[in-house]
């Protein structure tokens, strides 16, 4: 028996091959960049801050402030120290200073951002000692701090809500592009598009609040909350993937986990990336996603209605482009099909 030749597969062209390995530089470059550059580059860009005092005082300590973090801050008055714990409740502001002859008196909200809580309590010790040294006593004048929204007991260093930013993000993206593989039929792909996004919002919502004790507040507020950062994301890559087919996939995976993700300033705040790509992120699922869920974790909802708009606009255009991709699909199936020949009587 003679034995059968098996011919083997025809060789990648060396430029194809050339042309991939370009193509996953260019890839690994551009995520270092998007989640490298924007913890390299932080520092503050017009962060809201208070002053307590009359308006002279806040000119003063905004040349202070000025001289530390050019154009770091943007200062506003408060008339007394319950306005300016009023407006830190309210998330108008970051943090609030009193300066007066005896001291400094600090006031932040490490559940709005630790990082922002401890570049302020820096800057506030650097005035302090300035105030001593002028004063011919070095170390004297000293800073009162009060922490008027903390992070809880169990997390007072918000790791665990800062790590939750990725699996929020990718939620949506890996929800969307699973349902997108492996459900047939809009109508279910619709209904998974609903449920899943729910249920993964109460197992996230329920790892943060019991397990790890990250945020605060009523479960299914925050459950809630994270529901519609999910189905905002899911719906919107769903969408484009029903309407563009696989570059709608890439489309979105770009918009979530590229741009969005590292520009979401969960990990930190919007205020402390580079400008103008803090704000930018704000208007992308992850960075409405995270300031909603720090919103109604810490400080009752105030701050999150810019969030709740950008969430549902991202989820209605979502809906619609899905919509207009299955009618599309089903009317070219309708076209596809030929018609059956009718026999003519004699």
């Amino acid at each position: 028996m003679e034995a059968t030749a098996h011919s083997e597969p025809p060789r990648s062209p060396l430029g194809h091959v050339v042309g991939l390995i370009l193509g996953l530089t260019l890839i690994v470059g551009l995520l270092t960049i998007a989640f490298a550059w924007p913890s390299t580059s932080m520092g503050p860009n017009n962060v809201p801050i208070a002053v307590i005092g009359p308006p002279e005082a806040a000119a003063q300590v905004a040349d202070q402030l000025d001289d530390a973090e050019p154009d770091g801050f943007g200062v506003v008055e408060a008339a007394d120290p319950a306005a300016a714990v009023e407006m830190i409740e309210r998330r108008e502001v970051y943090a609030a200073l009193a300066i007066g002859p005896d001291g400094v008196d600090l006031y932040t909200a490490t559940a709005a951002s630790p990082m922002v809580a401890r570049v302020v309590t820096g800057i506030a010790d650097q005035i302090a000692a300035g105030m001593g040294e002028t004063a011919g006593q070095p170390g004297s004048v000293t800073v009162d701090t009060e922490d008027v929204v903390a992070l809880p007991a169990e997390d007072p260093n918000g790791a665990g809500l800062a790590s939750s930013a990725l699996p929020m993000a990718a939620g949506g993206l890996i929800i969307a592009a699973l349902i997108a593989v492996s459900v047939r039929g809009s109508g279910r792909q619709a209904v998974a598009a609903v449920l899943a996004p729910l249920a993964a919002a109460a197992a996230i919502a329920a790892i943060l609040r019991y397990w790890l004790g990250s945020v605060e507040g009523d479960f299914w507020t925050v459950a809630g909350a994270i529901a519609l950062s999910l189905l905002a994301a899911s719906w919107a890559v769903l969408g484009l993937t029903r309407l563009l087919g696989r570059p709608g996939t890439i489309i979105g995976a770009v918009a979530i986990m590229l741009v969005g993700n590292p520009l979401s300033g969960l990990t930190s705040a919007p205020e402390l990336l580079p400008a103008p790509w803090g704000e930018v992120g704000q208007y992308l699922t992850p960075g409405a996603g995270a300031t909603l869920l720090r919103s109604v974790s810490f400080f009752d909802g105030h701050g999150a209605g810019t969030a709740v708009v950008v969430l549902c606009s991202w989820l209605a255009v979502g809906v619609l482009m899905f919509v207009i991709g299955a009618v599309g699909a089903r009317v070219k199936r309708v076209s596809a099909v030929e018609p059956e020949p009718v026999a003519v009587g004699a």
